[in-house]
């Protein structure tokens, strides 16, 4: 048995389609009518938009959990006095519980899959395959030194891909994630490169995001943070870089020859003070630019269409150009730049892909009248317009509700321990 999906209007589209899935495949998708199969469930779309589903780059998920905590502070006095001391504290449980609420407000904003950075990553691990959702999940390696504590995080790391790379029938995927070049040494650094050779992940890190970290290393060591990355070999194998705020013609000429996969992360980026990125010159390049929205304690949302409308507002300021990023660019930050690291089909709601989509309403007042579809979600839209979820051929939303999180029971939990930890 499969399912027809009747009377939905594709992103960039001209005309309504309908779309056929059976398990976790497109078997069908057609603008003439489809003949369903035997036994085949008919779902009326309602003339909704319907999109390949947003894919968050970058982000930290159970940080939901300092959602509002120091929200006035620079970068490292948030971390090293804020968040990092009661990090310390945090049981698997409680992370288990921060990311299924992280996962529930995403899925519910159309989001498909997340490209996470964190610990207990067992427990992260275990609430995206409950979630239903698509998941990038990696260790956050932090060890200066290749001593003790280096090799057991290296270790840490190596045990998490082992447990979480192709789970869920490939829905989840691992990567490695040595956090900074200047949290990691160089020594750590080697080492999770040739895991990361060894095992066939990606590295997942951040690369630049502040001023004072590029300058200080510079004047630490007279070297570039992208060259520094180059010289060590870390582009030497696929890497998700996220945010490059501080990158230079130099860096981004760099990124583009390794075809490394940069993560924006507009609205964390702004309100940490931290800059924003050179976006349209690294796309000039040919850089696979994506759209995350970092952990809730920095942005403090992990809504993806106001990020993708935060992207292009902030890069037509920056660069005083009214027509770049284009809404075709906006959406393909979003939903397309990272389907290639997540092993998905590039463009998404093709026949024979995985039957990832998203249904989009398109009746709401803030969206009236209709002229162009694509522009209207990129410039527009509201991530509570979604209705619909559908991740691997199973609904994970239905017409608003969330049917693979009990979000009232995840909100009672996350709230016991915003009292534990506050008191």
């Amino acid at each position: 048995m499969g399912t027809v999906l009747k009377d939905v209007q594709p992103i960039g589209g001209d005309a309504p389609v309908e779309i056929r899935f059976e398990g976790a495949r497109f078997t069908a998708i057609s603008g003439e009518g489809i003949s369903p199969h035997p036994g085949d469930d008919l779902i009326d779309g309602g003339g909704k938009l319907v999109a390949p589903g947003f894919i968050n780059a970058h982000t930290h998920l159970a940080m939901v959990l300092f959602r509002g905590l120091a929200d006035d502070v620079p970068l490292r006095v948030w971390l090293e006095e804020h968040v990092w001391p009661i990090e310390a504290k945090l049981r698997p449980e409680d992370v288990y519980w921060c990311t299924l609420l992280a996962l529930a407000e995403g899925i519910r904003g159309g989001t498909i899959g997340f490209a996470d950075m964190y610990f207990h990553t067992d427990e992260v691990g275990r609430a995206v395959e409950e979630s239903g959702a698509r998941g990038l999940l990696s260790y956050g390696i932090i060890a200066p030194e290749m001593d003790e504590k280096g090799r057991s995080e290296i270790e840490a790391a190596s045990r998490s891909i082992g447990r979480w790379s192709g789970v869920a029938d490939g829905r989840i995927r691992a990567a490695i994630s040595p956090h900074t070049i200047y949290t990691c040494g160089e020594d750590v650094w080697r080492a999770a490169i040739e895991t990361a050779e060894e095992l066939g992940v990606p590295i997942h890190t951040h690369v630049a995001e502040t001023r004072h970290e590029v300058v200080e290393w510079l004047e630490k060591t007279g070297e570039g943070t992208v060259p520094y990355l180059e010289r060590i070999g870390a582009l030497s194998v696929p890497m998700l870089a996220a945010h490059c705020v501080h990158v230079d013609g130099t860096d981004i000429g760099i990124l583009a020859n390794h075809g490394v996969t940069v993560a924006h992360c507009p609205k964390s980026n702004a309100k940490l003070g931290s800059g924003i990125a050179p976006v349209n010159a690294m796309r000039d390049a040919g850089i696979p630019v994506a759209i995350g929205t970092d952990g809730a304690a920095s942005n403090n949302r992990l809504d993806m269409v106001e990020e993708m409308r935060t992207a292009w507002m902030v890069q037509r300021a920056l660069y005083e150009e009214p027509m770049k990023p284009s809404a075709a660019d906006a959406f393909d930050m979003a939903a397309r730049a990272a389907r290639p690291i997540f092993g998905l089909e590039p463009e998404g709601l093709v026949e024979g892909g995985s039957a990832d989509l998203i249904l989009i309403d398109r009746e709401p007042l803030h969206v009236s009248p209709r002229h162009d579809p694509l522009a209207t979600l990129a410039f527009a839209s509201d991530a509570l317009d979604v209705t619909d979820v559908l991740v691997d051929g199973r609904w994970l939303m239905r017409s608003g509700e969330l049917r693979t999180i009990d979000a009232e029971r995840v909100r009672f939990e996350v709230e016991g321990l915003r009292r534990r930890y506050n008191n």
